[in-house]
């Protein structure tokens, strides 16, 4: 599987707003069901919907006070391998949408969108 992180908000239209916020940077390219960088301009990229399976969530420990219950959230997943790219395009999201970004690692460690550690996100 590449390397990816979570992208989480309680925003029902996630994708849809993604999409639309992230068409207006030349380095991205809307593709309908996805949203990627082909590596010319930007380190490679997909962005896409997931189903949410609430189940999943039961047995990870990564709720936060801020952060909603990512059993009733909208995911997408953000495939890249750069996590400084993975840091950008955060704060690109969170400046960008009107409901607050979180981001799920593959350690499990929640970000907010805008306040992802480069040095220390996890991707795998």
């Amino acid at each position: 599987m590449p390397r990816s992180v979570i992208v989480l908000s309680s925003d029902p239209d996630l994708f849809d707003n993604v999409r639309a916020l992230l068409r207006t940077d030349p380095r991205f390219v809307d593709g309908g069901d996805t949203v990627h960088c082909d590596g010319s301009m930007a380190p490679l990229t997909n962005i896409y919907p997931v189903e949410n399976d609430p189940a999943e969530w039961d047995d990870r420990d990564v709720a936060t006070d801020a952060m909603p219950d990512p059993r009733t959230s909208s995911l997408l997943i953000f495939e890249s391998r750069s996590p400084e790219w993975v840091a950008e395009v955060g704060t690109l999201l969170a400046e960008g949408l009107a409901s607050p970004v979180w981001i799920v690692d593959s350690a499990e460690n929640v970000w907010s969108a805008d306040q992802i550690d480069p040095a220390r996100v996890a991707l795998s």
